[in-house]
């Protein structure tokens, strides 16, 4: 594991598991990077470009394993890396592309991604839930693929099929499109950080962008330059935090320049992501409500102090990895450097 949950000594993936484990020896959550980026200079600059650097990282992922599948969600991190395949001529073996079985959430996989992944000629295939699949899992209780990150209680179940445990892991390449680099500005200096609920790591899992730091750097210096040129001190914090920057942050991050590009999830309505809105509009009240019946057991059996606003279905609280100065060589934990508490406006 590249990315892990760390308590009493014992490594995880699963949260509840994790916040179990808390709950029992009263030891701390900690999210851990890969070993390197404590060994890493952020603050050296990064002197080829990311297009060259991910080429290099996509050559290298060729090259070190018999089948590269990559995970196609129609949004631009994965397409950025399709791109990056494709335009460099390094092949890839097939494509994954995961729905939740009801159409009006999935507008952006059958609308985007399914043309671009046929126009590709890459072998694809398409995974999603049927409604049989969602009655067991909400009205049966029956545990079905599960997921291995218990991160997010949403009731679309699509990440059910993003659960690699289930699939062959051995030689394979499963590449994912995570994450954009994660900034704070605090006593006039930048840092660099993960949350455990945006990697959501798991065995034989390749993040594209962030398992390599010097990747992940580029993007931070890039991502610096663009808000220091561009965008005034008061709303520096905002940039990877609200939505409304997110056009901004793909664009100084070049995952896209010149034209718009499909978003993912960028539309909330106070409760859910517009996906779920959509999904649980669309879908049998008999299955929402299994759903919320079944997130108020799980609040209550593991303590709603451990979901965002006590609900489940807004995911867990996430946990801080350690904070990477990124224009000097220096690491901090959460608590150094906001000691009465991560609010960073």
């Amino acid at each position: 594991m590249s990315f892990f949950i760390e308590c009493g000594g014992q490594k995880y993936i699963d949260k509840l598991q994790a916040i179990n484990k808390h709950k029992e020896t009263g030891c701390a959550l900690r999210f851990e990077t890969p070993p390197h980026y404590d060994n890493f200079n952020f603050s050296r600059p990064i002197i080829p470009s990311l297009e060259d650097l991910c080429e290099q990282q996509a050559r290298k992922i060729r090259e070190s394993h018999d089948v590269v599948v990559l995970w196609y969600s129609g949004g631009c991190d994965s397409h950025y890396i399709l791109d990056t395949f494709l335009k460099h001529k390094i092949k890839i073996d097939k494509l994954h592309l995961v729905k939740s079985g009801f159409s009006d959430a999935d507008f952006e996989i059958d609308q985007y991604a399914i043309p671009v992944a046929k126009d590709t000629g890459i072998p694809f295939e398409v995974f999603a839930p049927d409604i049989e699949y969602y009655k067991s899992f909400y009205l049966e209780n029956k545990p079905m693929l599960g997921t291995e990150n218990n991160m997010w209680h949403h009731f679309r179940l699509n990440n059910h099929f993003e659960n690699l445990s289930k699939l062959e892991r051995d030689g394979v390449a499963h590449v994912f499109g995570k994450e954009k680099p994660k900034l704070c500005y605090v006593g006039d200096k930048w840092y660099t950080y993960f949350l455990d609920v945006e990697v959501t790591n798991q065995t034989g899992q390749i993040n594209f962008y962030c398992d390599d730091p010097i990747i992940y750097a580029k993007q931070c210096q890039m991502l610096v330059q663009g808000i220091e040129k561009h965008k005034d001190r008061d709303v520096y914090n905002q940039i990877t935090h609200y939505d409304e920057h997110q056009d901004f942050w793909n664009r100084a991050i070049g995952r896209y320049t010149t034209k718009s590009f499909p978003m993912k999830e960028l539309v909330t309505d106070g409760n859910f992501n517009n996906k779920d809105s959509l999904a649980i509009a669309q879908a049998p009240a008999e299955l929402v409500n299994a759903w919320k019946l079944r997130n108020d057991r799980v609040a209550d059996d593991v303590g709603r102090q451990y979901f965002n606003q006590g609900d489940p279905a807004l995911g867990t609280i996430g946990v801080f990895s350690k904070f990477y100065y990124v224009t000097n060589n220096s690491i901090k934990t959460v608590d150094e450097l906001c000691p009465d508490g991560f609010k960073i406006q």
